[in-house]
């Protein structure tokens, strides 16, 4: 989306309300430039990142573009990745700002296999002191069932909204602080961490757990490694005969997904049946080490010192 239309920008309109539908609104302040986020609104990768994992959405055919283009897309879509929710196909456009001041509105005036109608728009207002005012607006109806079926998607749809929202602050936040999401290279050392525990077998058990504990805090933010590095630790436990950890880890496996919807991922924190689950914790001496030289070691020789830095305090 640019401030200056193109060829692809409609003539203002209303959003319509027809019989049988419902309308969900909501609207966000993101501490960012209206530039930064209307280059992001752009992003198909940024798309999958703020709606995940509470939506995963995959193109029908061939590979995601890199940015959104007027047109038609097909995609499938799961909840978390897990439970299939059909087809649905997004009808890109955008059209003029309601208001002076307002920049072009991003539309999506899809449907599927489930909904009937999904007009969903994105509006974006540049506010005096550097932010920009953020608003989701959609139109909906479901395609079955629609008198029990449509309020219920609306009601998921605030609640898909709200999540949304919540990731743009985070990601708008994170531009403001200087830092961009989270480097590709941290999956790397993920994967050496362990790689590094599954080599530990003739070590202490405790340095086998130090390891599995590096990998959960260097790989919390992501809701797959977060998953893997509690999977580990319940395997761990079990080989072990530490069935008070078995019982911990089994409730946090189950409580992984809950935890990246609310956004309640304490920072630092071990993992491990014995620590509080919701607690924030500094890294310890050993497992700093470990985490910065899993880094070290996955980090792209062209990394400059700032990258560097940022990358090795992100698990702070």
């Amino acid at each position: 989306m640019n401030a200056d239309p193109s060829s692809a920008i409609e003539r203002p309109e209303r959003p319509e309300r027809p019989s049988g539908t419902r309308r969900v609104r909501l609207s966000v302040t993101l501490p960012a430039p209206t530039e930064w986020v209307a280059a992001q609104l752009q992003s198909t990768a940024v798309f999958r990142h703020i709606t995940a994992p509470l939506l995963r959405f995959a193109p029908l055919r061939g590979p995601w573009p890199a940015h959104w283009a007027p047109g038609a897309l097909e995609l499938r879509l799961s909840l978390f990745g897990l439970l299939p929710l059909g087809r649905q196909t997004a009808q890109i456009s955008v059209s003029p700002g309601a208001a002076e001041g307002d920049w072009p509105r991003l539309r999506d005036n899809g449907h599927g296999q489930l909904m009937r109608r999904w007009d969903h728009r994105i509006t974006l207002q540049s506010l005096p002191d550097g932010t920009t005012r953020y608003t989701d607006e959609v139109v909906l109806q479901a395609r079955h069932l629609p008198w029990l079926m449509t309020p219920l998607s609306a009601a998921f749809a605030q609640l898909f909204y709200r999540y949304r929202q919540r990731r743009w602050r985070q990601l708008a936040q994170q531009h403001t602080n200087g830092h961009g999401p989270i480097p590709p290279w941290r999956r790397q050392a993920f994967e050496h961490l362990l790689a590094a525990f599954g080599a530990s077998a003739g070590e202490p058990l405790a340095k086998r757990w130090l390891w599995l504990e590096a990998a959960h805090v260097l790989g919390q933010p992501l809701l797959g490694l977060h998953w893997r590095s509690h999977l580990a630790m319940l395997r761990l436990a079990f080989q072990q005969g530490q069935w008070r950890e078995v019982w911990g880890q089994g409730l946090r496996l189950a409580l992984v997904p809950l935890g990246h919807v609310l956004q309640r991922l304490p920072a630092g924190n071990t993992g491990r049946a014995q620590v509080n689950i919701w607690r924030p914790m500094p890294p310890s001496a050993p497992l700093t080490e470990m985490m910065d030289a899993a880094l070290a070691a996955t980090q792209p020789p062209s990394l400059t010192k700032t990258q560097a830095k940022s990358a090795s305090s992100a698990y702070q």
